[in-house]
């Protein structure tokens, strides 16, 4: 296990082939992270960053380059902020910035789930203003020419899980409180017409991904850590996933439960094949297929644990 800290708070929050996506808080704002990862252990460090506080958050590997999201020129404060910017840049293989664009939808927005699709990308996130919460998804090309962009919805709160690719149709599923929490799945073309809506499960789902056809959810419900699929479920007491990687032989969840930083493997039925306890007082926020990555709160500061599984 290894530690790394660029300041008083360090946090992954997605990885693409070895570049990893964060942020940083450096004492006076935060920065948008980006980390080499090599046979696990950070080898190099990139920091974005420009007016206010900017946070990466989401990551996408292209042929010849890179995708990256997040929220830019917003103020941090602990309920979410004000005045963030949906964020997207398109980065060289040096992480040179190609192109970035900087989007407004409500008055707090940020890009939380990139999907890469032939010469375009879909991208998809949160947006949010005085009156509640909703989402944004949006086709932008690889050249950074925004096609179109759709809000969707406004409810009391609400939480992204991810964009999905199923049977040629492009899903974005997330969390929304309308007097209970609901996970819902929003279905549109790549034109952006919408196709419907449907309601998957109960709970708070904090990532969504695609595994043999089916759409996984992870999170939590209640207190307790969640994965559902359309045929299985699984719960552990006192915890949640924030991290779900599918493999050739199941799936990989990241987590926490009861303080602790947690990764189970389930089988394509979701039996538990092997549950490991890694480091205390912190979680799992990113899985590749041999390393976890997540933070703990040591001596006063947030800082970004690198651990192989």
């Amino acid at each position: 296990m290894k530690t790394y800290s660029f300041g008083v708070e360090t946090v992954p929050a997605a990885l693409s082939g070895d570049l990893l996506i964060g942020s940083v808080h450096d004492g006076k704002a935060y920065k948008i992270m980006l980390a080499r990862l090599k046979d696990g252990e950070i080898k190099a460090v990139k920091f974005i960053s420009g007016e206010n506080d900017w946070e990466g958050h989401s990551i996408a590997k292209l042929k010849d380059g890179y995708l990256i999201g997040g929220a830019v020129e917003g103020v941090a404060t602990p309920d979410g902020g004000k005045g963030w910017k949906a964020y997207v840049a398109r980065l060289d293989e040096s992480l040179n910035i190609i192109w970035e664009r900087k989007l407004k939808i409500l008055d707090n927005e940020a890009v939380h789930s990139l999907l890469p699709d032939r010469e375009d990308a879909f991208i998809a996130g949160e947006t949010s203003s005085g009156k509640g919460r909703g989402f944004f998804i949006g086709r932008i090309t690889l050249d950074g020419e925004v096609l179109w962009l759709r809000k969707l919805g406004l409810w009391s709160d609400a939480v992204i899980s991810g964009l999905v690719k199923r049977e040629g149709r492009f899903i974005l599923v997330g969390s929304v409180k309308d007097g209970t929490w609901k996970v819902k799945a929003f279905e549109f073309t790549g034109n952006g017409e919408p196709i419907g809506e449907r309601e998957l499960a109960g709970g708070i789902a904090l990532t969504a991904v695609k595994m043999g056809g089916e759409i996984i959810l992870g999170g939590y419900k209640g207190s307790d850590l969640w994965v559902w699929s359309e045929n299985w479920e699984v719960t552990l007491p006192n915890g949640a996933v924030t991290s779900l990687l599918p493999s050739e032989n199941g799936l990989l969840v990241g987590g926490e439960v009861e303080g602790k930083a947690t990764v189970l493997k389930l089988d394509p039925k979701g039996e538990i094949l092997w549950r490991k306890e890694l480091w205390k007082n912190g979680w799992v926020e990113v899985l590749g297929e041999s390393v976890a990555l997540g933070v703990r709160e040591e001596e006063g500061k947030t800082v970004m644990v690198v651990e192989s599984i």
